[in-house]
């Protein structure tokens, strides 16, 4: 088999169990095993990365316990390697106010994302968001913050966003929530420019994943794994399907690979 030295992993429904409270936080819903396997992975010469629709900020509360350096955050918009912005791709401003106004008009929720900010024109939003803490509510923007990234938008009673500029996708990250970000930008650009930077075949890389956001990035790296929960499409795409989060899934795959024992 070939030997990896880099393995990339989401967070939502992969490393953290999304079947417990999400009230709990990150780190408690992610088993002991899995902490374990990411130990046992970076003694072992295979550096764990983390590749997530999360913002570098909410990232790193729980990275640096994981012994994780390096991030793939807010769905490849940025990203950083041992801790330093390696590459940034925010939203053109005249798109932005666009997509904003065509969002208002139909009167869908979002929260605007840059690496350092979130900001919300919904105090309902604001306030009762899971992000909430993180979260300014504005009640006007006059002036778009730099290096929005991301909007986050909650899909509530609808099931399909429609976007007027095709240099945007919305990508499903959560059950009820899309991330609108540059089309040509995702998991899978992060994850390459990391490679990239190191020096590192795809063939060297394998990626951990359950949602459709992750489709991409099982695409450019030489080994795929799917959670026992993930959506069907991941687990069509994938080369193994492990077990669940709950179910030890993490540490179940790295065993079946002979990486950790």
């Amino acid at each position: 088999m070939t030997q990896f030295k880099i393995a990339f992993f989401d967070i939502d429904g992969t490393l953290a169990d999304n079947e417990l409270s999400h009230e709990l936080g990150i780190l408690p819903r992610i088993p002991a095993s899995a902490r374990a396997a990411l130990r046992q992975l970076k003694k072992n010469g295979i550096e764990p990365v983390i590749a997530s629709g999360r913002n570098h900020l909410m990232l790193r509360e729980f990275a640096t316990e994981l012994g994780v350096e390096s991030l793939v955050a807010s769905n490849g918009t940025q990203v950083l390697y041992k801790g330093k912005e390696l590459a940034i791709h925010p939203i053109e401003p005249k798109t932005l106010r666009a997509t904003m106004a065509e969002f208002d008009r139909q009167k869908i929720r979002y929260i605007i994302e840059t690496p350092e900010r979130f900001l919300a024109t919904s105090m309902e939003v604001a306030t009762k968001d899971a992000a909430a803490r993180y979260i300014e509510y504005v009640n006007d923007i006059q002036k778009l913050p730099q290096n929005v990234v991301q909007l986050i938008v909650r899909m509530e009673n609808r099931h399909h966003l429609q976007l007027e500029n095709n240099s945007l996708i919305a990508e499903k990250v959560a059950p009820v929530v899309m991330d609108v970000h540059l089309a040509h930008v995702s998991k899978a650009t992060g994850v390459y420019e990391i490679l990239k930077k190191l020096n590192i075949s795809p063939e060297e890389a394998l990626a951990f994943g359950d949602e459709e956001n992750d489709l991409a990035m099982f695409d450019v790296v030489g080994y795929s794994v799917a959670m026992g929960n993930a959506c069907e499409a991941l687990k069509s795409k994938a080369k193994f399907v492990t077990r669940k989060v709950g179910d030890n899934g993490i540490w179940h795959a790295c065993e079946m690979l002979g990486l950790v024992k």
